[in-house]
């Protein structure tokens, strides 16, 4: 069964905080896929947030696919599939600073099976 898209979509007190939380948050997808090697890379800590409170492992998420932060502005947005992932995910976005935290998930038609956004 395909898991459901949603995106995560978070707000920062400028377009500087939100890249670094981007930066810092690809990075820290990039390591989860790669292995969670240890000792636990410092990833988090420029934002004030402790990697080892985040250390995830590919066994403790439901991606289908790896997640990819991008920014808008003072925004970063997160499209991922899962079914429950993305609310821990929007717990680490608050810790990371951002003053508000958004989740849409995309409808698939079933008649075309496409996705719509609600």
């Amino acid at each position: 069964m395909d898991e459901p898209v949603i995106e995560v979509r978070a707000r920062f007190a400028d377009g500087a905080r939100a890249q670094q939380a981007a930066d810092a948050l690809n990075a820290w997808f990039r390591w989860i896929l790669d292995g969670s090697a240890q000792p636990t890379p410092s990833l988090l800590e420029p934002l004030g947030v402790c990697t080892g409170d985040w250390a995830w492992a590919l066994d403790d998420v439901d991606w289908a696919l790896g997640p990819h932060a991008r920014v808008e502005g003072p925004d970063v947005r997160v499209s991922l599939e899962t079914h429950d992932t993305h609310l821990q995910l929007s717990g680490l976005l608050r810790a990371l600073g951002a003053r508000a935290v958004r989740i849409v998930r995309e409808e698939r038609d079933p008649d075309d099976g496409a996705p719509d956004e609600a």
